[in-house]
């Protein structure tokens, strides 16, 4: 074979080994190329601009590869093309994967990967790209937790691109600790799909997609995610998206994103999603949807339009400006402040359940009705007081609550805080809040189950309730109070109260 030699940009000696190789897609010179990378492992191999027609090939640990500008590997095998598997590390350079279904935001969805990196380490891509797969242009899973080395040695995508395909770029299960610095990923079905923990993803564009970004944990769709999605997005756009901008699907430890942009599509909370946190970011002419029940919250954020959708009442909201924005989400007081109100105020939002404004109550149920195992309060968490919302308040009909403490872990109930006490009523939001003083911290995890007596008649009042969607029990609803010692029984999925955790200064 022929071997051109020249000097790099860094003045290194670099030889090609491509001078024989057809490049005008013509013929397949799979078993060619393969063998190239395979005798040349750790030297930088250089694959000039072309169409180089293959079936896949596997990459070896310490491969260097490095195109051009339109080196372009062309495949029509409905699998795998680029190859990095366990325990490589590799750096490839401008190259760009041609799959076989170049289409506009593609609905079909197939098996053809551009990029396929699973169990890999230090793997780096710089401006390479991928297009036409119907799976993924690239499909990132099991990095960053199989071992110790996997939490350092990590793969980098920068300035990667995926285009045309049914998803552009995917960190599938495990596909965790990963860097995507720059990237542009347009005109697929689903811009950037992520299942895996701990990735970070910088000054990257999703637009112009079906749906801009998809972010899943828990069990969605029939996969289990198992260290699902807490990471971050900075810096990045979700525009021109037809259906979602971003959509966050059971993700139950949190995600993070500052400084985005999102206009047209919808940002959509699903299931059991909470401890997203929207900052620093800003929007127009969308929606915003939450059936999560649980709290996740936009602030710092500018609104110049407002979004239509649930958003006032199922997000927390912080300091939000424009005109569009719901501003504050903390609670209004009186004329006549108290030191309660004050404190109240500062620390509203510091532990917060679901279905917040939900009123879904009548006559005839239960006594009592217990509470949810919605919000746990870490260990050494100092609790003033809990809120029960009420309805049907009227001055001087005030009903007798009740308190208690359960194990997080074991559902077993530890104390009665309070039994048969009349409470404070405090106007918050324009809802009623029965005041329970709790005024210590646990040495546990723990949750709170509440009670408010009640009769038969819609005119008294009673805690208010709602149903909620969960693939869960974790409601109790009874007409007393389980004794001391006594697992709670979570007897329903689909009922749930509203309790505030609130900490207050000692």
């Amino acid at each position: 074979m022929v071997e051109n030699i020249w000097e790099n940009s860094e003045n290194k000696r670099v030889v090609s080994y491509f001078d024989n190789v057809i490049k005008d897609g013509s013929l397949n010179q799979t078993l060619i190329i393969q063998n190239i990378i395979d005798t040349h492992i750790g030297e930088e191999i250089r694959v000039p601009s072309g169409t180089y027609l293959i079936d896949y090939l596997n990459i070896p640990n310490g491969t260097h590869l490095r195109g051009e500008i339109n080196t372009v590997f062309m495949s029509n095998l409905e699998d795998k093309v680029i190859r990095i598997l366990s325990g490589v590390s590799c750096l490839i350079e401008n190259i760009h994967v041609s799959g076989k279904n170049e289409v506009i935001r593609p609905t079909a969805k197939g098996n053809q990967i551009g990029w396929y990196l699973d169990g890999c380490l230090s793997v780096t891509l710089n401006r390479c790209s991928a297009s036409g797969c119907n799976d993924s242009g690239i499909k990132i899973k099991n990095t960053g937790y199989s071992s110790s080395a996997q939490y350092y040695k990590v793969p980098i995508l920068n300035n990667f691109k995926a285009f045309r395909n049914y998803i552009g770029i995917k960190n599938d299960v495990r596909g965790e600790y990963c860097q995507l610095n720059g990237c542009i990923s347009a005109e697929n079905y689903i811009g950037y799909f992520t299942g895996g923990g701990n990735n970070m993803v910088s000054n990257s564009q999703f637009n112009r997609n079906q749906n801009g970004a998809k972010v899943v944990g828990g069990t969605t769709d029939g996969v289990t995610y198992p260290n699902n999605s807490h990471a971050s997005f900075t810096g990045c756009q979700f525009n021109h998206n037809i259906d979602d901008s971003i959509r966050f699907e059971n993700v139950e430890v949190g995600y993070m994103l500052t400084g985005c942009q999102f206009f047209d599509g919808d940002i959509v909370f699903k299931g059991s999603t909470k401890g997203v946190i929207i900052n620093a970011s800003e929007g127009g002419t969308w929606s915003i949807n939450s059936d999560s029940q649980n709290q996740n919250m936009l602030s710092n954020c500018f609104f110049y339009t407002k979004p239509s959708g649930n958003w006032e009442k199922t997000l927390v909201h912080k300091n939000n400006i424009g005109t569009g924005a719901v501003v504050e989400d903390t609670p209004t007081v009186e004329t006549n402040i108290d030191e309660k109100d004050l404190i109240f105020k500062a620390r509203y939002d510091f532990y917060r359940t679901s279905n917040r404004g939900v009123s879904s109550w009548s006559a005839g149920g239960p006594n009592i009705f217990w509470g949810c195992k919605d919000v746990v309060v870490s260990p050494k968490k100092y609790v003033g007081y809990v809120l029960i919302r009420v309805m049907n308040y009227k001055e001087g009909s005030m009903k007798e609550c009740s308190l208690s403490v359960v194990d997080a872990a074991t559902n077993i109930l530890l104390e009665n805080l309070l039994i048969k006490y009349i409470p404070e009523i405090r106007k918050i939001d324009g809802e009623y809040y029965a005041l329970m003083p709790v005024k210590k911290e646990f040495d546990r995890h723990i949750y709170f189950i509440a009670g408010v007596n009640r009769g038969n008649s819609t005119s008294e009042m009673g805690m208010a309730y709602g149903k909620v969607n969960s693939s869960s029990r974790f409601a109790y609803f009874g007409t007393s109070m389980p004794e001391i010692g006594e697992m709670v029984p979570f007897n329903t999925s689909t009922i749930n109260c509203e309790l505030v955790v609130c900490q207050d200064y000692k």
